[in-house]
């Protein structure tokens, strides 16, 4: 038998979840969470990007009055 052939068997009798002595996991994705986590992040990006050039511009305006 070749490696192929015996690597695809091998792996046929993982995937059976009735196997012995083999775990069986389940992966759920839950995308509202992801959508949410990814708009929150794209606020605060957003956020910092703003508030730093106020920020810059607040400071230049402040050295103008001093002089």
């Amino acid at each position: 038998m070749c490696k192929c052939k015996k690597m695809a068997s091998e792996a046929a009798n993982l995937m059976t979840p009735k196997s012995k002595g083999h775990a069986c996991v389940n992966v759920t994705v839950n995308v509202t969470n992801i959508v949410k986590y990814i708009a929150l992040a794209g606020v605060a990006i957003v956020g910092i990007i703003f508030g730093t050039k106020c920020f810059n511009e607040y400071s230049k305006n402040k050295e103008k009055e001093e002089e």
